[in-house]
């Protein structure tokens, strides 16, 4: 083990032995989330597209249910290897390290450091919450979340008031918004997919960074990582909303990340044709919606991530 993975999982210890007089909140996982049977989950074309070279994938097929499965094989040595060291491009390494070859002390360190996160945002974040539940079961990532995400949610409509009429998150059979339902959980990471529906509002990133804001003033322990907005299909697109608008959201949403030291993990072009586009064989209704399989590029760059931050 290396000096400072060693100091980690130190530090890890302490900040665990801390934490566990946070429970979470009981009868609150996956929140308005269904059940995910093998029946309902959709399935798609293996990934192949040669536009995009930086990340090759191989499809696994389950002959026993039919499942599909993307696993990634990207070439890159382990974390903490010397070759990081003696390269020094720190960014380049984390990019096209090979996740699916971590080993078990890397993997236990990654499961601590997800526990009690949260997903929040729109159909494309609960839709998440139900790879997480079914397709991707058992990854240290996808064992750890809780779903806050509502479909048809928008920026805007976070923002509103709880007043009855409008769409929040539901716990226990009561809706909340964002802040406090965030703080009912318990939540110490908060990952937040949002932009569709709010593409066409100039005011789009300014009202996104004050929800942020706003959860980060009602839970002051957790952080907050924003999930880029993934591209639309080509045909899908119309004036107000365009995948030009995407780009520019999350160009203006990685200036806010950086200014509030919000995290920020960028899917946009891996979620791509290499045009700039949702390839219409990943989209389940040829329009923004993934088919399920494809959540495993969010939970790879998601580890890419977080052994980043940690400097593993």
């Amino acid at each position: 083990m290396s000096k400072r993975l060693k100091f980690y999982s130190a530090v890890l210890t302490v900040v665990m032995a801390a934490n566990m007089s946070v429970p979470a909140l009981a009868g609150v996982k996956a929140s308005g989330v269904e059940a995910i049977t093998e029946g309902t989950v959709q399935m798609g074309p293996a990934v192949g597209n040669p536009d995009y070279t930086a990340a090759m994938e191989s499809t696994a097929v389950n002959s026993a249910d039919s499942s599909t499965a993307v696993t990634e094989t990207v070439s890159g040595p382990l974390a903490g290897s010397p070759a990081e060291e003696e390269t020094g491009h720190t960014e380049d390494y984390y990019k096209n390290l090979d996740v699916s070859q971590l080993d078990a002390e890397h993997l236990g360190i990654l499961d601590e450091f997800f526990k009690n996160s949260v997903i929040i945002g729109d159909s494309v974040a609960e839709n998440f919450q139900r790879y997480n539940m079914s397709t991707g079961a058992g990854d240290v990532v996808c064992n750890n979340f809780t779903s806050l995400a509502v479909a048809g949610y928008s920026i805007k409509k976070a923002l509103l008031p709880n007043d009855g009429s409008n769409i929040h998150p539901m716990i226990q059979g009561k809706r909340y918004r964002l802040p406090e339902a965030v703080n009912m959980t318990g939540a110490k990471h908060v990952y937040s997919f949002f932009g569709y529906k709010d593409l066409n509002d100039v005011q789009a990133a300014d009202n996104y960074e004050r929800l942020l804001q706003e959860i980060k003033a009602a839970n002051p322990e957790a952080d907050i990582t924003v999930i880029s907005t993934t591209y639309m299909t080509k045909s899908f697109q119309n004036k107000e909303y365009n995948n030009d608008k995407v780009r520019t959201l999350n160009e203006a949403m990685k200036l806010k990340c950086a200014n509030n030291g919000w995290g920020f993990i960028d899917v946009q072009d891996i979620m791509s044709d290499g045009s700039g586009n949702l390839p219409d064989e990943w989209s389940i209704d040829k329009q923004i919606h993934y088919n399920y399989q494809y959540y495993i590029y969010w939970v790879n760059e998601m580890k890419r991530y977080a052994l980043e931050k940690l400097g593993i």
